[in-house]
């Protein structure tokens, strides 16, 4: 680890947030909930999972490390937070497909976007890397053997448009036809700013880019509303569905293992979605993902432990008799222990050297004497976030010794 890495890992723990791409630094404790997790990455199944754990125990921290062992084994991931204030609610599936869209990474690269994926889909050295023989023959079926005229592979009308619009843009650097690739991105990171925007999406992706492939549909299905061809939203979210189905598809054929959904703050269903319908429409898409028929991917879900009961209760508090309370209890779930007091120690001697490396000093007993009290302190006090305050009062204790120093 370099200083300018150590900084980075320090600045996130002094706001009491896991530090991307470094979480596997400082996970401690937990093997056999770890090995559990690893297992099912290895194993791609069960197809999703409710990781419960309090406020401020390490759901997001956990989260993130499954996110960095995804990628590490070979899958795409997308780890993202909901909140129902912007545009990240659950009952909107055009606004989570974005969400997902905008958070891809693809193993080796450190930024987000669904941008990267494409790339390498058509990259020949990711290819010679990581492509296998499934990889080819799913990209013969998307392609429709190369043609690129029409996919009955891909579920998304608007997927297969992007993909082959992305194709050809690819093979010209992204620079003929210019400003495809991050027309695109935009797109598929909003969808739903762009549903009176038909035309605008035809002649940019389709009309325009007619030299380079031969789409058998006429003009007027692209605008038709029934056909619903650059439309998120209608028929149920059917194709935001699809679309993301069709993600995990894309990322095999680029040779990775499939796609990994992270949702972090999913109790904002409950606290921050004020219209019931809509929290009904939450807890419906939510088992669609543990039904393993609408995402073939894997998705994981950061709860509180009581979150099924909350649930049930909110309903029952709104009257709601006719919702399938079952569903609930059917969902898989994946209960935390919380960390011991020797485990926080032991996370403690991790951020003193990490410090340590980030500030270029050495930190003697007196003050370790110190960090063990705090961890200790921290460890008999029954608060929720107890992890999160602990790991702030850590940093903020060796900062302060740090600046009389």
């Amino acid at each position: 680890m370099n200083q300018l890495d150590a900084e980075k890992i320090i600045e996130s723990l002094r706001e009491g947030i896991p530090p991307d791409g470094k979480v596997s630094l400082l996970t401690v404790g937990r093997i056999e909930e770890i090995n559990r997790l690893r297992q099912i990455l290895h194993k791609g199944g069960p197809k999703a999972l409710l990781i419960k754990a309090d406020y401020g125990c390490g759901k997001t921290h956990l989260l993130k490390f499954i996110k960095e062992e995804a990628l590490n084994l070979g899958y795409v991931a997308s780890l993202i937070t909901l909140d129902s204030k912007s545009n990240a609610r659950f009952n909107r599936m055009d606004q989570i497909f974005g969400q997902v869209c905008r958070n891809i990474q693809v193993p080796g690269i450190n930024q987000k976007s669904v941008r990267y994926l494409f790339d390498a889909l058509f990259n020949p050295k990711n290819k010679l890397k990581l492509s296998s023989e499934k990889a080819e023959k799913l990209m013969f079926k998307i392609s429709n053997g190369g043609k690129w005229n029409y996919s009955n592979f891909l579920r998304s009308p608007s997927m297969f448009i992007a993909v082959r619009a992305w194709k050809f843009s690819y093979d010209n650097n992204h620079k003929n036809p210019p400003g495809i690739d991050d027309a695109i991105e935009d797109w598929l990171f909003n969808p739903y700013n762009y549903y009176s925007q038909r035309k605008y999406l035809y002649y940019k992706f389709v009309a325009n880019l007619r030299n380079y492939f031969l789409d058998p549909r006429p003009e007027w299905k692209f605008y038709d509303p029934r056909e619903g061809i650059f439309n998120f939203q209608i028929k149920g979210y059917e194709q935001s569905w699809d679309a993301l189905y069709d993600l995990n598809t894309l990322a095999e054929a680029a040779g990775y293992k499939g796609l990994v959904i992270l949702v972090d703050e999913f109790e904002d269903v409950i606290y921050n979605l004020r219209n019931i319908k809509y929290q009904q429409d939450a807890f419906w898409n939510l088992s669609q993902f543990f039904s393993g028929e609408r995402f073939p991917g894997l998705a994981f879900f950061a709860v509180t432990p009581n979150f099924v009961e909350k649930c049930k209760k909110l309903l029952q508090e709104k009257n709601i008799w006719d919702f399938d309370y079952s569903t609930f209890d059917r969902l898989e779930k994946f209960q935390m222990s919380p960390l011991s007091t020797n485990e926080l120690l032991e996370l403690s001697e991790k951020i003193i050297k990490i410090h340590e490396i980030a500030y270029s000093w050495n930190i003697n007993e007196k003050i370790k004497e110190k960090i063990r009290k705090i961890c200790i302190h921290s460890s008999r006090i029954p608060v929720g976030d107890r992890v999160r305050q602990t790991i702030k009062n850590i940093v903020k204790e060796l900062d302060s010794y740090l600046r009389v120093n």
